[in-house]
Parts: C-alpha cells; structure tokens; sequence
C-alpha cells in the first residue's frame, strides 16, 4: 500500500494517540488536548491534514480556516503582515539612521503602500487557510521519528494546495513558525512560499540553575539589584502567590474577567464566556500540565484575587500563558514580574523544568530578565500568480524591515 493523505474537519475527527504520537513532548500547542479545547471553546474551523503509510499515520499538519480577516487579528495574513503591531514595528525601522523628515517621507509612503496591499490581500486572500494553531501561535508539520520528512512535508503540502484548489480557498500561509527546521524551510520555498520574518520569541534557559538565587546570578549586577527590590516590594505590598489546584468556577470566573485587560492590549476579542469555558477545558487535560496562580492580598479568600497566571507544562518547558491583573489591586507591587518571571523560575528549578517558554512581544522586560530571543517566520503562498506576483515585493519589503529592526537584538534573525 501507498502513502495518502485523509482530511479531516475537526480536530474530534482524530483519534487523541494518533495525534500525539507526531507532537514533540515540549509543543503544547500543537497537542491534540490544546485543539479540542480552543476549537470547542471558539468555535475554530480546523482542518487536519494525515498522511497515512498503510493505514498508519507518519505525518500531520494542522490548519485554521479564517473566513473574516477582522474575526482574530492574529490568525490571518493580513493581521500578520498590515496589522497595528506590524506597522508599529515597520515605523520604528524607517526612523533608524534617518532623520525625521526622511523617516516621515518614508513613513507616508509607507502607510500608503499598506493601505493599497492590505486592500488587496483582503480582497484576494480570503478564505484563508492557515497552518497556525489557534491562541497558540504555532506552526509545524508533524512527522513520526524515522518517517523521511523532507519527502511527508511535499506530499502534505501538496495535499494542502488540492484542498485549497478544490475549495476555492485562494491563500495558503504558515504563521508564527519557529525552530528553523532547515527540511520545512526547503520544501515551503519549494512550493511558492514567501518568507518573512514575524517577530522575535523569547525563552530563559532554566537548567543550569538550582534556585533562585543562582538564576539571579546569571544577570548583571545592576539589574540583580532591581530584581531584588522588585521582589522585596511585592512583600511589602501585601500581595503573595498562591497556586490553585481545584478552583470553583467563581475563581475561574474571575480569571476571565482579569485577562479582558490583556486581550484588549493585544488588539484580541474578547469574549468572557469563552475564555471561562477554555479555562475549565485547559484545567481538566492533566496531559497539558495546567497549573493556576493566583495574586492575593495576604487576609484575601475565595475568587477575591487581585491577578492570576494559567501556566501549562510538557517535555520539561513552562508555558505561562493567560494572565490578567487588577491594577488598582495590585498597584506598584511588581505583581507582573513576580508572578510570570520569578515565581515561574522558583517553580522551574524546584520541578526540574529546564526552560520557560516566554512566546513573543514585551520585548524588554523579558531580555532583561536573562530570555534570549529566537526568530519566529511567517510564510505565504496565493493560488492566483497574479495574486502571488502582487505581494512579493511587499513581503521582500517587509521582511527586510523587520530584520533591520529586530536584527540587532540576536544575530540569528539575519540569516
């Protein structure tokens, strides 16, 4: 028997071993525990890609279909190439080296090549498919050790542009990829794809560490002192961390209602009910290891929390990711930075957890808190050749921004 490639529209359409067995132990966000639970929660149209060797499954891909480019900003390839934060960043590395009536020329050509292609892209891109996993902001194809993966990742992609083709879904896109997997890089620029780079993620290596105190070892001097005095002002504020591990739906309730501020920052839906329901789905799938903190001021009880952190774990790396604070609660007590960086890297060297997994944005404060950055790509490919012709040197453009911004910050990026 041959290779061939099942469809499949909905991530309950899989059996949970037969996913898992093609995910790395440390990318949650690939795992079939983590797609149940955002596509049940959101309502996500997923589409799974299996190629199959004689009934068995040897490699996977995992995609989103995004119908409205405005529904998640960051799900979509407009949102990734023509969004606020993308152009934010774009500004910033027109303004370097230049003087501020070159960089305002540069800029007015700019927001008026941005108004024309984001027009453009929304007009021929949509319905999109994209490689991404939803809220997790990851993209792979997923291969069995010994499978020859340069050869499954061409049969899927093919596999991904008859099912655009027959579809009619006019855009294919890997956002948010990582990990430079040389044999996936090869095999996208094969089929068409055009690279460009997304942003920078970050990661604090844990490993070589014992306790806190040897992590705070590891930063220069002065910043070890404003660590110090950031922990010692979270105490003095009253405010400790507690983890929670059975909470009541009053708390998870809570939770939802304080990661609104978050969402909103981001430029991200928000939709209370849903986040309650994820949070409830993420707690109870002991195979994502979810772990709840909470802030509270020290005579506090119940849902009265003043912050809070959704943690998940697997393969050894710390995944903080939904949190939400009360800034009149919390005040000036440091809570962000005690709660998402030290408490993590106290529960990281007490488990055996050899590195947190930071994701992407807040660039400062997790460089200098010891997180070293990585380059995270995005890729796109039009069905039309028209279409594909149009934002080539949009995306050659972009790209070379965004490394002439970010470049600086980790050799790595430029290559």
């Amino acid at each position: 028997m041959g290779n061939e490639v099942v469809v499949m529209r909905s991530a309950s359409a899989v059996g949970r071993e037969e996913w898992d067995a093609l995910v790395p132990p440390a990318q949650v966000y690939l795992s079939y525990d983590w797609l149940r639970a955002v596509e049940e929660c959101f309502g996500f149209e997923l589409v799974l890609f299996l190629l199959r060797d004689g009934g068995r499954t040897v490699a996977g891909v995992q995609g989103l279909l995004v119908r409205d480019p405005d529904a998640f900003p960051y799900h979509d390839p407009t949102g990734a190439l023509f969004g606020d934060y993308e152009m934010d960043h774009l500004r910033q590395a027109l303004e370097r080296d230049r003087s501020p009536q070159e960089s305002a020329e540069a800029g007015a050509l700019l927001a008026a090549v941005v108004r024309a292609e984001a027009g453009h892209t929304r007009a021929a891109g949509y319905p999109a498919l994209v490689m991404t996993s939803p809220y997790g902001y990851a993209s792979d194809v997923l291969t069995l050790p010994g499978t020859d993966r340069e050869g499954a990742i061409g049969e899927l992609l093919a596999a991904v542009e008859a099912f655009c083709r027959a579809e009619e879904i006019p855009s294919q896109s890997f956002l948010w990829e990582s990990g430079g997997d040389a044999a996936l890089h090869r095999a996208l620029a094969g089929h068409g794809y055009l690279e460009f780079l997304s942003d920078l993620e970050y990661d604090l290596d844990t490993g070589a560490c014992a306790s806190l105190e040897e992590y705070l070892g590891t930063l220069e001097r002065k910043r070890r002192t404003v660590v110090r005095a950031e922990i010692r002002k979270f105490g003095e504020a009253g405010l400790c961390v507690e983890r929670v591990a059975d909470p009541d739906p009053a708390l998870i309730a809570r939770c939802a209602e304080l990661s609104e501020g978050q969402q909103k920052k981001y430029g991200l839906p928000v939709d209370r009910g849903a986040m309650e329901r994820l949070f409830t789905a993420l707690l109870a799938a002991p195979a994502l290891g979810p772990a709840l903190y909470v802030v509270r001021r020290r005579d506090a009880q119940g849902p009265d929390v003043s912050g809070f952190l959704l943690c998940l774990e697997a393969g050894g790396v710390l995944h903080p990711k939904f949190l939400g604070f009360d800034a009149t609660e919390v005040g000036s007590g440091y809570a962000y930075f005690n709660l998402v960086f030290y408490h993590q890297v106290e529960r990281a060297v007490a488990g055996g957890a050899r590195r947190i997994s930071y994701g992407m944005g807040s660039a400062d404060a997790k460089r200098l808190r010891g997180c070293r950055p990585a380059p995270v790509r995005g890729w796109i490919r039009f069905s039309s050749p028209a279409a594909q012709r149009r934002i080539e040197p949009y995306v050659a453009v972009f790209d070379c921004l965004k490394k002439q911004l970010l470049g600086d910050q980790d050799g790595r990026v430029q290559r």
